[in-house]
């Protein structure tokens, strides 16, 4: 009955045991001891690599350069110091492949140790399973988001690429229909100037002739006057003419008629003048 659990319970044991072996590196012949543990584990295994020195004489791992296959994890990062005078680095399987895929990957400690100089650790970690943490989701499902926004982007961009395409073939046209506008605009403001001069000379002449016709109406109208003036003179004088031409006639016919009647008169007198003295002489005798 309880064979399946003895079972299980042993496998865990064996697995903690697993996770727990401890891997000692010497590097060179500095006389520190460096040991990683766990030696494999998923993505999320939390992974302590421990610093201790043998020899009092040779300084420890404060600070190291710590590389993942090749990649850097971080730099001159300072080593928190243990009770019992280690130093402990404290990592974490990096989230991004292909540092993360599962199998075998080196890090290595570079550092610089007091009384003896540069020292290098390499260590091999095992990835058993890939088993993505929180941050690894959220970035890669932001990663996601961006890429579908990037894919909206992309087809907007070409979108707005085809409209800058035809915006552009419109603005060339539309620039060389200004071009040509710009040149009648010109023609016509020459012409507009030419007009201008000419209206304003029409202008300075209409207001002359303005000014004249205003002096020649004030001398018409006065000549006016002395037109009415003297054309009532004048029918004055005509009516005069006509008066004193009556008073002529009759004058003239009259004096016609004395004149005849004084020269009948006269020479009936002469005739009979004459006569008288023949009829004289012829009674005398």
């Amino acid at each position: 009955m309880f064979k399946p659990y003895k079972i299980l319970l042993t496998s865990l044991i064996l697995l903690c045991l697993a996770c727990t072996t401890i891997v000692q590196v010497k590097a060179q012949d500095s006389s520190i001891e460096a040991e990683m543990l766990p030696p494999q584990g998923s993505a999320d295994t939390t992974i302590l690599i421990r610093f201790r020195t043998i020899n009092a004489t040779i300084g420890n791992v404060d600070k190291a350069d710590i590389f993942w296959d090749n990649s850097t994890i971080g730099l001159n990062q300072q080593g928190v110091l243990g009770a019992d005078g280690s130093y402990n680095y404290n990592l974490t399987v990096p989230t991004q492949p292909p540092l993360s895929d599962i199998g075998n990957h080196t890090i290595r400690v570079d550092s610089s140790v007091s009384n003896y100089g540069q020292i290098t650790f390499n260590f091999t970690f095992t990835v058993t399973e890939f088993i993505p943490s929180s941050e690894y989701l959220a970035l890669n499902a932001t990663y996601y988001s961006l890429l579908t926004n990037y894919t909206d982007l992309l087809d907007n961009y070409n979108q707005l690429l085809a409209n800058y395409t035809r915006t552009s073939t419109d603005y060339a046209t539309v620039l060389s229909e200004y071009n040509q506008l710009l040149l009648d605009y010109n023609s016509l403001s020459a012409n507009y100037n030419s007009l201008t001069a000419n209206y304003n000379s029409l202008s300075a002449n209409y207001n002359s002739r303005t000014q004249n016709f205003e002096s020649l109406s004030s001398n018409y109208s006065a000549l006016r006057q002395y037109y009415d003036s003297l054309n009532s003179s004048y029918s004055g004088l005509v009516s005069n003419y006509d008066a004193a031409l009556g008073q002529l006639t009759f004058g003239r016919n009259l004096n016609y008629i004395l004149v005849a009647s004084t020269t009948i008169l006269a020479v009936t007198s002469i005739y009979f003048a004459t006569r008288r003295p023949k009829s004289l002489s012829k009674t005398r005798y």
